[in-house]
């Protein structure tokens, strides 16, 4: 009796001296899987003529974004869908069409319950007839200017032409954008089809005109049977189709500046009703968004018009300003690159209201302790100070109060920066040799970061150019045809079956380092 005591003892300390946690298992990495023993009827069946569908799954399930994913083809507007634990009920409330392929697409909208993993791309076939269409096409989608995919976008086959596109048509076929761009039909007969791409960013399978980008190809397309490996896929170019001119944000900020946002680039501006003028902020090029000074602070009432040439629209903008504030100086220092002036650049200080007068006397720029003469300019609200020709790089730069005054009366309080400007070895160089067989006028352009560095001679046939004084980085060379010769690139219109103008990429960064000349040569098809 006494051994067996000490017997319970001895494993009761060890059971408490190895004490684990309690796990469930491993981690379920699985996605769901069609059970087709319990699927109504199966895959790929024939003669289907039920209103019922159902889907069983090897464990229970869940659907998610079904208004994203899920669509039929060809399209079922009364349909309803829903999940039971284990299983997806489809119900039909409609006639189906005869000899015809329904291929109901999931997308990834189905997931298990327990850990969310996902039933990528599924789809489930049937037929009204007595086979199963086997054709199918192919392609990309990308942005006309960018080239870069549109994964939100949607591809629309129709049975006849469409010269216009509005709500209230749909297409026969329709088919999501992966991420990477590519789309695919299957289960289509051989037939000739019309392809129009949407930016469908609303998931509402529709386009809307004055926000979404749309794209077409103007030749009508034939699906090809599965075995047929020399297909070739489709690219599909998207552009914006915007005819209305929209304002989406206006601001009012004191003192005087009003900025206003568009849904697409605006060229022109004027002053409708005011005593004011409209005194612009000065940049190099213009955009979506445009920013400009009323002339006094008296007004509070402002009617704007402005303009866009590519669409031919115009927009009236009223603009009620608040009552002017007083502030305590004129200059608001925003330079950040104070060390990084390029030789034979100038320094340019911002302020923050239009700049009426300066005076010079109360300037001083400074080499060391020597004075040295004032070569400066303003434009609006932004001045330039121009440095001297020679081998010095440090420079400081004065001013005193009053040598700046706004348009409405405000004066800068004292000024000192120290600047630097660096020597033309802290930079690259790059020149470029496009060749081209095209008789097309083209605009080739530098860009850093998706920015517009530098614009090259507009040319045809063959550009030899160098562009000095660029900060090291990478960079990215762009050709558009301006096809229309008007300077800038011009979007297509759907309505009058017209593409958007070609742009190309060079297709891998350019490196500028510091001291080096690069030399690219590209033969621009």
């Amino acid at each position: 009796m006494k051994l067996f005591i000490n017997i319970i003892f001895i494993f009761f300390l060890c059971s408490c001296a190895q004490q684990a946690a309690l796990t469930g298992g491993n981690k379920d990495t699985t996605p769901p899987r069609i059970f087709e023993e319990k699927t109504i009827p199966k895959p790929l069946s024939i003669n289907f003529k039920s209103k019922t569908i159902i889907l069983g799954f090897d464990e229970y399930v869940k659907l998610k974004s079904l208004k994203k994913n899920f669509f039929v083809n060809p399209q079922i507007k009364q349909i309803e869908v829903e999940e039971r634990g284990k299983t997806i009920f489809i119900s039909i409330n409609e006639p189906l069409k005869d000899n015809t392929t329904y291929t109901f697409y999931f997308g990834n909208a189905i997931e298990d319950i327990t850990e969310s993993n996902v039933l990528k791309d599924f789809k489930y076939v049937v037929s009204t007839g007595s086979f199963i269409d086997s054709n199918f096409f192919e392609g990309t989608a990308i942005d006309a200017f960018s080239k870069k995919p549109l994964e939100d976008s949607k591809i629309f086959l129709f049975d006849t032409k469409i010269d216009t596109l509005h709500k209230d048509i749909v297409p026969k076929y329709i088919t999501n954008v992966s991420e990477s761009g590519y789309f695919r039909f299957d289960n289509l007969t051989e037939k000739e089809f019309y392809l129009i791409a949407i930016e469908d960013v609303n998931s509402n399978n529709k386009f809307e005109k004055n926000t979404e980008k749309i794209g077409f190809i103007e030749s009508p397309i034939i699906p090809v049977p599965v075995k047929d490996s020399n297909a070739l896929a489709s690219k599909t170019l998207l552009f914006p189709q915007i005819k209305a001119l929209k304002i989406i944000e206006k601001k009012y900020t004191f003192p005087g500046k009003v900025l206003l946002i568009f849904n697409q680039k605006v060229d022109s501006i004027s002053l409708l009703s005011s005593t004011s003028k409209l005194i612009p902020v000065h940049r190099k090029n213009i955009s979506d968004s445009i920013a400009f000074w009323a002339e006094t602070l008296s007004d509070r009432l402002l009617k704007i018009e402005a303009k866009s040439l590519l669409f031919d629209s115009i927009k009236t903008i009223s603009i009620t300003t608040s009552s002017p504030k007083k502030i305590d100086s004129l200059f608001s220092f925003k330079e950040k690159n104070l060390s990084n002036i390029k030789p034979g650049m100038p320094l340019i200080l911002n302020f923050n209201h239009p700049i009426k007068t300066i005076d010079t006397s109360k300037m001083s720029l400074l080499i060391d302790s020597t004075k040295q003469n004032i070569d400066c300019s303003i434009k609006t609200e932004k001045f330039s100070l121009f440095f001297p020709n020679n081998k010095q790089t440090k420079y400081t730069f004065i001013a005193k109060p009053g040598a700046f005054n706004s348009i409405y009366g405000f004066t800068n309080d004292s000024i000192k920066i120290l600047i630097t400007v660096k020597k033309a070895n802290a930079f690259g160089s790059i020149l470029l040799n496009l060749t081209t067989s095209d008789s097309t006028k083209f605009i080739t352009q530098l860009l850093k970061n998706n920015r517009l560095v530098h614009t090259f001679s507009s040319s045809q046939f063959n550009l030899k150019e160098k562009t000095q004084l660029l900060n090291p980085g990478n960079y990215n060379l762009r050709v558009i045809k301006d096809s229309d010769g008007n300077g800038k690139w011009s979007s297509g219109n759907f309505n009058l079956k017209k593409q958007p103008e070609e742009v190309s990429y060079y297709n891998k960064p350019v490196e500028i380092k510091a001291g080096w000349d690069i030399e690219i040569t590209w033969d621009f098809k």
